[in-house]
């Protein structure tokens, strides 16, 4: 069984036979309490605040003090605390009048055995009046929530009668119209607020929500009172009771969603659409890089090989006829297809890509450096991390390796240089390429639109590279190349 808990009775009295009989009539009445006696003014403020009394008890006419008194310094310190006069010479119209202005009750001090009911009925209303204090303040509390709720997810919620009007409404709601909140709303001055294009599909909700009485989501647009178009997303559902029908539900402003989802798809456009205009710059960069080769293979047949070879077959027919010049002309026939098989070797070694898997980056590059200094009198060094580079697919290496023969095509064309410097190396698993001239240079702005520039970034690019052109006219070039290093074993690239 549980233990009440004996309550705080304060009690101010001086007259000690007076305060016997009350002490006698409590006892009497099984009330569980802890009793604090005072006599006067100082004691009874002391005890205020350090007794904590739940009911107070106090005698009308003190030496120097009075129960109005007690009770108005009562009312400063803790004044939800019951107050109950008792008292012999109140009498009846002091009494109602002391009720009216906030004391508890009144006792009668030949009417004690009436205390202790009245001490019961103080404390339960006193409980009452705290609980529905409690009640009123969780009360607002929840509703302060779910204002600061309704304005952090800008959703408003409204509740229609049947004929429209509108019964509640949430300061949200006005905050979304930029409405002062003073202003009758109804779902016929909502409407006024609804796009026009818009309003068909608001109608619509609202027929089909009142015949199925389902919960109906429509979105539209508002232009709000202060003329700013807003996206709405509105919630609403129909019922029906003793009041007839209603309708209630939300609308939550969701314009920042949907121009952020508008934003997305409007990026998500320009990437693709740029991602395919890359795709075409990349096929046009091969496609040019490819009918420019054909050409130059086409003039070194014509200029050349083809030459070499009409005049071998000149050579051939006069031996024919010219008994005594045969040996000469045959010797000379054969040292013509000799050079042209030499110089067909030469362009069939330009268009053949190197083995990498067998001869690897280094030694290639090393190869193309023999043979242009064999024709190009500049001096060329390389630098490089040899042990290094053999750790990489044949498909990066060769595009490295397309990459110097298309700067060398460059500089051989363009750069008038005497001195070139190559460095490879690799570090943090990135491959750093820097081909250096100190030739004639250029204004990158202008030549990046060429189509060796082209080329070698688009080599670049597929291994999600990059690329860097340091020159200025008069002060030559340096290429610099930063790509990721793919290692041998991992998904290649298909060759170029």
């Amino acid at each position: 069984m549980a233990t009440v808990k004996p309550i705080n009775l304060l009690i101010l009295e001086h007259d000690e036979n007076d305060l016997e009989l009350l002490m006698y009539e409590l006892r009497k009445g099984d009330l569980a309490f802890t009793p604090k006696t005072v006599g006067n003014k100082e004691q009874y403020t002391t005890a205020l605040a350090e007794f904590c009394p739940d009911v107070i008890l106090s005698d009308y006419s003190l030496p120097g003090f009075d129960g109005i008194s007690a009770f108005h310094i009562k009312q400063q310190i803790c004044p939800d605390v019951p107050f109950i006069i008792v008292s012999g010479t109140i009498g009846e119209e002091n009494a109602v009048e002391l009720i009216k202005n906030g004391v508890t009750d009144y006792s009668i001090k030949d009417k004690l055995f009436t205390v202790i009911p009245k001490i019961r009925r103080a404390i339960q209303e006193a409980s009452e009046r705290r609980e529905k204090r409690e009640t009123e303040q969780n009360l607002r509390n929840s509703q302060r929530q779910l204002a600061e709720a309704q304005r952090i997810s800008k959703m408003g919620s409204w509740e229609l009668g049947e004929d429209g009007e509108m019964i509640s409404c949430s300061d949200e709601l006005y905050r979304i119209l930029d409405l002062d909140p003073n202003t009758k709303l109804s779902f016929e001055v909502f409407m006024q607020f609804v796009h026009p294009e818009d309003k068909p599909l608001v109608y619509t909700a609202r027929d089909k929500t009142v015949a199925t009485s389902a919960t109906e989501v429509v979105q539209f647009r508002i232009i709000s009172q202060a003329g700013t178009e807003k996206y709405i997303e509105a919630r609403g559902t129909h019922r029906q009771d003793v009041n007839g029908n209603r309708f209630i539900g939300t609308c939550q402003d969701i314009t920042e969603k949907v121009i952020a989802e508008q934003q997305l798809t409007n990026y998500s456009e320009q990437i693709a659409r740029e991602r395919l205009e890359h795709q075409r710059k990349l096929v046009r960069a091969s496609i040019e890089s490819q009918e420019r080769e054909r050409a130059e293979i086409g003039r070194e047949l014509h200029d050349n090989i083809n030459q070499i070879l009409a005049v071998t077959k000149a050579y051939i027919e006069a031996s024919m006829t010219e008994l005594d010049l045969r040996e000469e002309l045959t010797e000379r026939s054969i040292n013509n297809l000799q050079l042209a098989i030499n110089e067909i070797r030469k362009i069939s070694k330009s268009l053949v890509p190197p083995v990498m898997d067998k001869n690897g980056l280094v030694d290639s590059v090393q190869d193309l450096i023999e043979n242009i200094q064999l024709v190009n009198p500049f001096a060329i060094s390389f630098l490089y991390e040899k042990e290094q580079l053999r750790n990489i697919t044949p498909q990066q290496q060769l595009a490295l390796y397309r990459i110097v023969q298309e700067q060398f095509n460059n500089i051989i064309k363009h750069a008038q240089a005497h001195n070139v410097s190559i460095e490879l190396f690799e570090k943090n698993d990135f491959i750093d390429l820097n081909i250096q001239d100190d030739g004639q240079g250029f204004d990158p702005a202008e030549r990046r639109k060429g189509v060796g520039l082209s080329n070698i970034l688009s080599r670049i690019e597929l291994f999600d590279g990059k690329l860097e052109v340091i020159s200025s006219k008069g002060h030559g070039c340096t290429l610099k190349v930063h790509v990721p290093k793919v290692r041998t074993g991992m998904v290649g690239v298909a060759e170029m």
